[in-house]
């Protein structure tokens, strides 16, 4: 991949988040964290949202972001599918860390996925939001 290739991957890859994170703050959600990771460095990796709901339920979400340019339709296109069990594995250690830092370990928590789709074609963006993922 090249130097090009992998900043227009990052780029959308923020915009989605971006996305995300305005329709998850319009379905009554509040925005805790964007881009968390430990203070150890990257070593687990990165939890894209942090968000509380309104029944102050913590709900860690992992994004994931696609763009079409070929048809009006995206039924063939499911970004979230890309997130695999070692992906959930390093969220849920990710998740714990973050509780812990926060004196949160007694609150309920979830981790959501939300894929966003940015239809070059129709122009719209399509939000799938899923709840609950786990292993």
């Amino acid at each position: 991949m090249s130097v090009k290739e992998r900043q227009e991957r990052l780029n959308i890859g923020n915009k989605g988040e971006k996305v995300a994170a305005n329709y998850l703050l319009a379905q009554g959600y509040e925005l805790l964290e964007a881009n968390y990771f430990n203070d150890k460095g990257y070593q687990w990796g990165e939890i894209d949202l942090i968000v509380k709901n309104k029944q102050d339920d913590i709900v860690f979400v992992e994004v994931k972001t696609r763009k079409n340019f070929k048809t009006e339709n995206n039924d063939d296109i499911v970004p979230e599918e890309n997130i695999n069990n070692a992906k959930i594995i390093k969220i849920q250690k990710l998740a714990w860390i973050f509780l812990k830092e926060n004196g949160w370990e007694e609150k309920n928590w979830r981790i959501d996925a939300v894929g966003v789709i940015f239809n070059y074609v129709s122009r719209k963006i399509e939000i799938r939001h899923i709840k609950y993922i786990r292993v």
